[in-house]
């Protein structure tokens, strides 16, 4: 079976099948958070659990599902003009593959990158060497090998073996079949570190502050330490019997405020606060700490201390130019060098992301900006009505403007008696 049916296939039963649980609790590790006294039970420790991870996770995806990509070409004679190749428009801003759109195909490279540290695409050419179609490979089961002796053809040659859990089966590919984006934690410049890993501290304790809260619900804020005291003489199970009773009333009877003892017994509060104990201060500095590791501004958590509309927008210009843009060019250099072909590098021709989507204006400011765009000779009609949208104008192709205007070395050269006509 071919590679490509195997992809399909692999696919179609990820379908058929119900999604897997992200829980990863394993009784040794529910044993230890027990001896913190947490209780973990039915709580799973996945990263994705984590809101502050799981909202920059999802916020750099859907950024990068909406980015449209577009043909360019890089000449001396005419600078950068937009290229027309409807296939491979298809291929990158509509549908990926059979299967699933291109917009969830960049979600899930981003998504795969940021959490494993390294994402991978299959790219199936057709019988001239044209892509055809875009598959997203397993991170977790893909071993990057570097042929360092030539084994399989050149010396240092970078290879990527895919096993398929579905039948044991190896697939080997070369380096121009697989996309390979990865963080810029990278100190080999081949395998990128993944943030989960990095600031597995400061996620595992977002997690256990998440259980914590949960238990205290589930116990009707009943999360201080309680002291029973009694004359009698209890053995382990009778003690059990009466420790479970107990909690069962403050859980199911009523608002848990009162509790019936036998007499003999005495019950003492061992209280601690969580305003005492800094508890959502540290769980907000520990948030921050997670978003700005990926390049995240307060804004998108909802963390809102001392924001303004000024503040908010600067925000978004420092996401853009310090978390997206080498983001971007990172995607564009990887498909430029993938899936465009040598003679076409070679004239000048990149694969670039249409940024201005992220710019949105209103109409007013869209009147304003074109307006002056095109007044000054920097834009022509079809350029500002593609832009919005509209179709071309036969006549639309030129540039037009205040004809007012001169050449800075013409300044004053309309009154000199020597030009020709001149008075």
């Amino acid at each position: 079976m071919g590679i490509f049916n195997t992809i399909r296939s692999k696919w179609k039963h990820k379908i058929r099948n119900e999604t897997t649980s992200f829980n990863v609790n394993t009784p040794a590790a529910a044993a230890f958070f027990d001896s913190l006294g947490i209780d973990v039970d039915g709580i799973s420790h996945n990263e994705l659990n984590e809101i502050t991870y799981f909202t920059c996770m999802k916020h750099l995806s859907e950024t990068m599902s909406k980015m449209p990509w577009w043909k360019q070409i890089h000449t001396k004679e005419k600078g950068k003009e937009k290229e027309l190749d409807n296939d491979l428009d298809f291929l990158l801003n509509v549908r990926a593959n059979p299967l699933y759109s291109s917009s969830i195909f960049w979600a899930s490279m981003e998504l795969n990158k940021n959490h494993y540290g390294n994402a991978y695409a299959y790219i199936e050419f057709n019988g001239v060497g044209k892509p055809v179609a875009l598959w997203v490979l397993p991170s977790d089961q893909i071993e990057v090998w570097r042929d360092d002796k030539g084994i399989w053809g050149d010396i240092n040659s970078i290879w990527y073996i895919w096993t398929n859990n579905l039948n044991g089966t190896r697939y080997k590919f070369m380096q121009s079949e697989i996309i390979h984006l990865k963080t810029f934690m990278t100190f080999d410049g081949i395998m990128g570190m993944s943030v989960k890993n990095i600031l597995s501290n400061q996620i595992q304790s977002k997690l256990s502050a998440d259980s914590f809260l949960k238990k205290l619900y589930d116990n009707n804020m009943f999360g201080s330490k309680v002291i029973l005291n009694y004359t009698a003489d209890l053995n382990t199970d009778n003690e059990k019997k009466v420790i479970d009773r107990i909690e069962n009333y403050s859980k199911n009877s009523a608002s848990g405020k009162f509790i019936p003892l036998p007499p003999g017994f005495e019950v003492k509060m061992l209280d601690m606060k969580l305003s005492d104990a800094q508890f959502f201060e540290n769980n907000k500095v520990n948030a921050l700490q997670i978003a700005a590791a990926f390049g995240i501004k307060p804004n998108v958590i909802n963390n809102y201390d001392k924001s303004s509309y000024s503040n908010s927008e600067t925000q978004q210009l420092d996401f853009y130019v310090n978390t997206l843009q080498p983001n971007f060019n990172a995607y564009e250099q990887e498909l430029t060098y993938k899936l465009l072909a040598s003679f076409d590098t070679k004239k000048g021709t990149r694969l670039k992301i249409n940024e201005k989507v992220l710019f949105t204006m209103d109409n007013a400011t869209q009147a304003e900006v074109y307006g002056k765009y095109i007044n000054n000779f920097i834009m022509t009609p079809n350029e500002v009505r593609e832009n919005l949208g509209l179709a071309n104008l036969k006549e639309g192709d030129s540039l037009i403007g205040n004809g007012n205007y001169i050449k800075i070395d013409q300044v004053g050269t309309q009154w000199s008696n020597d030009n020709e006509g001149g008075e």
